[in-house]
């Protein structure tokens, strides 16, 4: 009966009567699309004769049906290549309308970072957005600051909810069903972007029609200041003969834009428990989603490493983890009731295991037995010969032994075995710490040096590159916890000095542990033959809220230090007269210059254009991170007045906010359109683009000892605006910048500048400065060295 309706629905469709052969095709075809493909798979004639009724379709103007079916079947059987294929099937509707982008950020409670995150999304590159912000309950500064923003922005739409919702679902649902964009990108509140983010990910997508664009990691930045990059591994996510099929080692929505189509036609939606609201929208974007794109390479989201509202520590460690459960039950009822394709289980119990074994690491003892008994029920339904089959061909044999583990053994015998693999990973996290993070090979027995910061910073490489070719000395660099006596051991003979900066990285007000390790370790390292070496990039911290504990710090550390590098004559007298320091064990030794590591600077008129900045204007840039002490607001006053009498000038800022308290008024008084403000961390290839454009870099500070925003200027070959403070009067000498005694002084000397009233260096009189501050000048000054 079947082959009598199909030979006259082909009749039909030859005869181009798509009406009676869409009729007569429905009749032999079933409609539930995982039922079909297991009865086309491996028939290809009958595949193409579906496409007869799929061109049907298109004629008879059912082409969001076509695009629905094409999901599912591609999702369904992603081996096939009849019925997928596009090719003279009826065009789906790709028209591209305004806005491009709709980007979602649920608010509660934020104040404290919210500008920040609201400042980075209004200056991405790429324009064409919506910015849609949920006040979800905030009674915090966080209203002021949303209705600020929206009435300068009128790209901003703003959703209010009198009682916060309780979860972060909920808020980006309600955003969902008003968003107007082609894609949707995901932004958290206490997190920003870089302003090349979505530009990047919208190109990408646009270029390609894709369902998903996924970017290749994130900057993990830490409460201590330290940035990291988690960088993903993507290989054989649409790879469908992949055991990594259709997996992916981010989870997360904030890392990606989803085409908006894709999201409605299967009403995808985040989860509205109290974490963990990813899980059902990532497994259902990823199993529909038949076209995606990756740029590996690239890294422009910047996540807040454990602020105050981490879930790891306000809902795992604490709790029965309810919310886990309940997001993965509900992606199972999901996948039964949406008919999914049977090797999508297998994905599913993948990230099951994985995400429930970390919380059963996690979680407190008070809440283990319970957060066990439900895992270990979850874990009774997981096929474990497929999850076997993954983790051999993943090298997770680990995590394997793992389940089994917990499948075939009680609460008392699963915690005992995770509380030895704890000490086990503690074993292994001190090898890390142990292990060398910079390394430069040497005859000579050389440095150990604490904290190895050169992600943020390249001043630790250019000195220890210099020593390393001039003394000849073995150099190795360590996290400020890798100062510790089994590092001691391992390299005592083989290294003689150890070298730290930035003491406040070695003592903690909230934990007196550790300086005590501190301590420990430094006289441990003298005992066995080591030399210590401080160099003083601060002689206190210029902000600090605990100055009387921390002087008594530092001073237990500085009585350890056998030999001290100063900056400066004004440090070294610092040291000296504050702490004690015998002045023989001083050597002045200042801030080297970036050399070319930043690159060739640019034409100055072609750097202006690139921020849309007129040639003949004077561009004053302020370089650096931001803090209370570096008097940005006194900048920003005297510059307002410079704009009441003239229009041709403008002023630049780029820099990671470190007080986000500052923010609010930041973005209030930046509003100027002849200033441009650019918060964040700044990536090593734009820093040329800053001081090329620059006429002149000005250093507001109230407080400083060095500064390494002059030496860069310097090392740029633009002119440097300094307080007559700290050390920078032995640096700013008049062939490369100009002093100040006052702020009245600094706008001055601004507006001399701006009006030719001064002359400005030329690049051949930055010359003897530069060779004066090379580094592989500068490191023959330690004497010390030389034994």
């Amino acid at each position: 009966m079947v082959n009598d309706v199909l030979l006259s629905a082909n009749k039909a469709f030859s005869e181009q009567n798509f009406s009676k052969a869409l009729a007569l095709y429905e009749k032999c075809f079933p409609s539930n699309v995982k039922e079909l493909a297991g009865i086309l798979r491996d028939k290809p004639i009958l595949k193409h004769v579906y496409r007869n009724y799929l061109y049907s379709l298109g004629c008879e103007e059912s082409v969001d049906k076509i695009e629905r079916l094409m999901y599912e079947y591609k999702a369904a059987d992603p081996q096939d290549k009849i019925v997928t294929a596009t090719k003279e099937l009826p065009r789906l509707d790709n028209r591209q309308v305004s806005p491009l982008l709709s980007i979602i950020v649920p608010i509660h409670n934020s104040g404290q970072y919210l500008d920040f995150c609201i400042q980075s999304i209004r200056e991405q590159e790429f324009a064409d957005f919506e910015l849609i912000l949920i006040n979800d309950g905030s009674t915090d500064s966080s209203a002021e600051i949303i209705e600020r923003h929206a009435l300068q922005d009128s790209r901003i739409k703003v959703l209010t909810n009198s009682q916060a919702s309780g979860n972060p679902g909920t808020p980006r649902n309600q955003a969902l069903t008003i968003a107007r964009g082609v894609y949707v990108g995901f932004v958290d509140s206490d997190d920003w972007i870089n302003r090349d983010f979505y530009s990047e990910l919208m190109s990408m997508a646009l270029e390609s029609n894709a369902d998903i664009a996924f970017s290749g990691g994130f900057n993990n930045h830490e409460a201590s200041g330290r940035v990291s990059k988690r960088i993903y591994k993507a290989e054989g996510f649409d790879d469908p003969n992949s055991s990594r099929f259709k997996t992916h080692d981010s989870f997360m929505i904030w890392d990606k834009v989803f085409k908006r189509s894709m999201l409605e036609m299967f009403n995808i939606r985040l989860g509205e428990t109290k974490a963990a609201v990813d899980v059902p929208f990532v497994f259902a974007a990823y199993y529909y989603a038949s076209n995606v794109v990756f740029n590996d390479d690239f890294i422009g989201y910047n996540y807040r490493r454990e602020s105050e509202s981490s879930v790891t520590v306000a809902h795992r460690k604490n709790s029965n983890c309810e919310f886990e459960f309940q997001a993965f039950s509900n992606v199972r009822a999901w996948a039964n009731s949406n008919g999914i394709a049977d090797y999508y289980f297998a994905t599913i119990d993948i990230k099951l295991v994985s995400s429930l074994m970390y919380t059963l690491k996690m979680v407190s003892d008070e809440y283990f037995d319970g957060v066990f008994d439900k895992v270990k029920a979850l874990f009774a339904d997981v096929d474990p010969n497929s999850f076997k089959d993954y983790c051999v061909q993943n090298q997770k044999w680990w995590l394997f032994k793992e389940f089994l583990k917990v499948r075939d053994h009680s609460s008392d015998v699963v915690k005992a075995y995770l509380l030895e693999k704890e000490h086990a990973a503690k074993a292994k996290t001190i090898e890390q710490l142990i292990t060398p993070r910079y390394q430069l090979e040497g005859e000579r027995a050389g440095i150990l040096f604490f904290p190895c910061w050169l992600t943020n910073n390249p001043y630790q490489k250019l000195l220890y590159k210099a020593i390393n070719e001039h003394f000849n000395l073995a150099i190795e660099g360590y996290d400020q916890k890798g100062l510790r006596k089994e590092l001691i051991d391992k390299k005592k003979g083989e290294f003689k000095y150890i070298h730290l900066h930035w003491l406040h990285n070695f003592f903690d007000f909230e934990d007196s542990s550790v300086l005590d390790n501190t301590l420990e370790s430094l006289k441990y390292a003298k005992q066995n033959g080591f030399e210590i070496i401080y160099t003083a990039h601060n002689i206190c911290s210029h902000d600090s809220e605990n100055a009387g504990d921390e002087k008594r710090y530092r001073e237990q550390i500085l009585s350890l230090v056998d030999h001290s590098l100063a900056h400066g004559e004004l440090a070294k007298q610092r040291l000296i007269s504050e702490f004690n320091v015998a002045a023989e064990s001083i050597e002045v030794v200042p801030h080297g210059t970036y050399g070319d590591f930043y690159g060739e600077k640019l034409d100055k008129n072609q750097a202006k254009e690139k921020f849309g900045i007129p040639a003949k204007s004077t561009v004053f840039l302020f370089f650096g991170n931001i803090k209370g002490y570096k008097g940005i607001f006194n900048l920003l006053s005297r510059f307002q007045s410079l704009r009441e009498k003239r229009d041709d000038v403008y002023l630049i800022i780029a820099g990671r906010v470190l007080d986000q308290d500052l923010m609010p008024e930041l973005t209030e008084q930046t509003s100027d359109a002849n200033i441009l403000f650019r918060p964040g961390f700044v990536q090593n290839d734009e820093v040329i683009d800053y001081f090329s454009s620059a006429d002149l870099c000005v250093l507001p500070y109230e407080q400083v000892l060095t500064s390494g925003a002059a030496m860069l200027s310097v090392t740029m070959r633009c002119p440097v605006l300094a307080p007559s403070i700290g050390i920078l009067p032995e640096v700013i000498t008049p062939e490369i910048g100009l002093l100040f005694d006052s702020f009245e002084n600094m706008q001055d000397q601004m507006e001399r500048v701006a009006s030719g009233g001064v002359s400005l260096s030329q690049d051949q009189q930055f010359d003897k400065a530069l060779d004066s501050y090379d580094w592989t000048n500068l490191v023959k000054r330690i004497s010390f060295l030389r034994r």
